[in-house]
Order: structure tokens, then C-alpha cells, then sequence
């Protein structure tokens, strides 16, 4: 259980978790929590929140859960995605009270709903500044297959259709693969043999967006330390300036394939490019205690985004804390961070990645 105690970040009491070696991790409901912070406390944002597409089924990403997050908000005439977008803002508004003036935010979001989640940041009042395209090759495709469905429909089972199902649960879960398709039995099958709903998901939208500036840039970083991207601290390859594309491995693989090389040198060294491994290995994915998160981003791409983002030795937020990816990013980093989650099942999970990095920087 969260102790209530007064904290330097906030303005009054605040349930936290843990309170060491340079990272604060809150419990709650971050709408709820953000506007308790002390205002003006942070130096960036780095977050992945949930995208509004109600992933695996769980609540905290659909329209439902959204709605517990706004109480005092009338959404009986919203769709869904209404729902998310107000949501976005609310999070978003706390967001900017904490946040110092000039500071970045750098938030992932889904390609079907990032609009939504752009247009809430906007309407709480940041500055839209870019936006950085992640690419990478391990997306599952998520499309019906219309043929087996019609098949379904009609009532017939394709006798050499083959699904293997995993004996133990991984990381996400139990699991069923088609190993073999099987050929369509019914006329309507075959006449839609071939066709689907969706493609492979190969790039994520991470939107940078500032809370606005008073005066100018050069006026912000002299008062606050904010209002600038570090680029020296995010430049790769041989020095070259941050691209608002970042590539993985395979993905840079292929484009080497496809263009060959420019000037001399792979069409990919023009990019970021996060090679260990395409999205998080199962080494990013802790477990404890039984449980482990869905959704986590490569610790490096994290690492990347809290330097081009946060000056020296500053403080990062993150509303959204999951298995604490951020949050170890930030203190390998050598940042301060101060991290929400709402679900406490997670909290032995960031605490392990709290201890990882304490142990890597231990005297010997």
C-alpha cells in the first residue's frame, strides 16, 4: 500500500510507492495525480500511454476505463474516441501544470487514435513541435481472415487447418497461432480468399509537442533550463543531427536491401537506428511476482528520447509508468523521475528496474 507523505515534488501529500535512488514512482490515477504536483516542477515528459484501441481487451484502454478517469465530465452524448480524446486532454492539462514553461513532451501513440491524442495535448495548450515515426519490423498484423470467417459463417471446418496453442502463458499471455490456414471450403470463401481487415503495424507516432514559452526560447532556457532539445546529447551514427524518423534493425536492414548505399555509405546511417532488437526483448519485459506488461518500449529508443529531451541532471515525468521502461531510461540517464501507475500490480516490476540500474552503477 501507498504511504501518504509530504513531498518536495508536490504541493500536498502524495501516495507514493517508492522514494529512492533518484526516482519517485506515485500511485493512482495520474489525472487525478498530476494536478498535485508542485507546478512548474519538471523538466520533460516521456511517456507511452495507452492509445485508445482497447488492446487485448483490457479496460484501462478503452472508452470505459477513460470514463473513471473523468468523473466531473459529462460524456453521455461522446463516442468512444470522444471519450479517449477528453481524456488525453485531462492528463495533458496536468501535464502542463507540472511541467516547467519551455519543456518538452514526447508521447507514443497508436496510428489509428493519434490524432485524438494529438488534438487533446493541443487543446490543453501545448505546441505541437513534430513528430518522430518509429519503425520497426515485429508488429503482428491484427486482420480477420474474411475467407475462414465466411467459412465459419456457412458452418464448414476446413479439415486441414492447423492452429497450435502455447502450453504456458508468456508475456502476453497464452497464445494461438495459425500454423496452416487450410484451404476454403465454401463458394463465398473462395470467391474471398485472400482478403482482410488490416495490414502489419510496422511504425508507432511519438508526437513532441512544448508547453508554450514565455518570450522568447533563448529567454526559457536562461530562467528555466527549458525550451531547447538537446541535440549534441542525440545525435547517432557519426554525429549526425536527430531525425524525426528512427529506425530498428530489421527495418534498416531493408532499407539498405531496397536503396543500397548514399554517397558511399547505407541510406540507413541517415537514421537513428535502435539495432539489439526490434521492439523490447524479454529482457525489458520483467517479471515479478507472475506478472509482467504488455506493451513496453525498447529501453535504447527510450534512453534517446530522455536525452534529446531533458537537460542535464533534470527531472523527468512520466504519468504512465507500466514495467517503468521510462523510468529506467531515465535514471541510466543520470535524470531524476517521478512516475505514476495506477495499477499496483506493476510496482514490483519498476522496482526491479530501479534495482537493475542501481546495481550496474554500484561500486565494485
Amino acid at each position: 500500500m501507498p504511504h501518504e507523505v509530504p513531498h518536495a515534488y508536490g504541493a500536498g501529500d502524495l501516495p507514493v510507492e517508492i522514494d529512492r535512488d533518484g526516482a519517485v514512482i506515485l500511485g493512482g490515477d495520474s489525472v487525478a495525480v498530476l494536478p498535485r504536483l508542485a507546478a512548474g516542477v519538471a523538466d520533460a515528459l516521456v511517456t507511452d500511454p495507452p492509445y485508445g484501441l482497447e488492446f487485448n481487451g483490457h479496460a484501462w484502454d478503452g472508452a470505459a476505463g477513460f470514463a473513471e478517469s473523468l468523473p466531473h465530465v459529462d460524456l453521455s452524448t461522446m463516442t468512444g474516441p470522444e471519450v479517449f480524446e477528453a481524456w488525453c486532454a485531462a492528463w495533458a492539462r496536468g501535464a502542463l501544470h507540472a511541467l516547467k514553461p519551455g519543456a518538452h513532451l514526447a508521447a507514443f501513440g497508436g496510428t489509428r487514435t493519434w490524432h485524438r491524442m494529438v488534438r487533446g495535448i493541443e487543446d490543453a495548450g501545448f505546441e505541437v513541435r513534430d513528430q518522430i515515426a518509429w519503425l520497426y519490423s515485429s508488429g503482428m498484423p491484427k486482420s480477420m481472415d474474411l475467407a475462414y470467417a465466411l467459412d465459419k459463417r456457412n458452418g464448414v471446418l476446413r479439415p486441414d487447418r492447423v492452429v497450435q496453442e502455447s502450453e504456458r502463458e508468456g508475456v502476453l499471455g497464452a497464445t494461438r497461432r495459425v500454423v496452416q490456414q487450410g484451404a476454403p471450403v465454401s463458394e463465398d470463401a473462395k470467391q474471398w480468399a485472400g482478403w482482410g481487415t488490416g495490414m502489419r503495424p510496422s511504425f508507432e507516432p511519438i508526437i513532441i509537442a512544448r508547453k508554450p514559452v514565455p518570450g522568447t526560447v533563448v529567454d526559457s532556457v536562461l530562467t528555466h533550463g527549458t525550451g531547447a532539445l538537446h541535440i549534441d546529447a542525440a545525435r547517432f551514427g557519426e554525429g549526425r543531427w536527430p531525425a524525426n524518423v528512427a529506425l530498428d534493425g530489421a527495418q534498416a536492414e531493408t532499407l539498405d536491401l531496397l536503396t543500397g548505399s548514399w554517397r558511399g555509405t547505407p541510406a540507413s546511417s541517415r537514421f537513428p537506428i535502435f539495432r539489439y532488437e526490434h521492439k523490447a526483448p524479454g529482457t525489458e519485459r520483467p517479471r515479478a511476482f507472475g506478472v509482467s506488461h504488455s506493451t513496453v518500449k525498447p529501453l535504447s529508443l527510450m534512453r534517446w528520447l530522455v536525452r534529446l529531451l531533458t537537460p542535464r541532471g533534470g527531472l523527468v515525468l512520466e504519468p504512465f509508468a507500466g514495467s517503468g521502461a521510462t523510468v529506467e531510461a531515465a535514471l541510466e540517464e543520470g535524470m531524476r523521475v517521478v512516475a505514476m501507475e495506477k495499477d499496483p500490480s506493476f510496482v514490483p516490476l519498476i522496482a526491479s528496474r530501479i534495482d537493475r540500474v542501481a546495481m550496474r552503477h554500484a561500486d565494485p
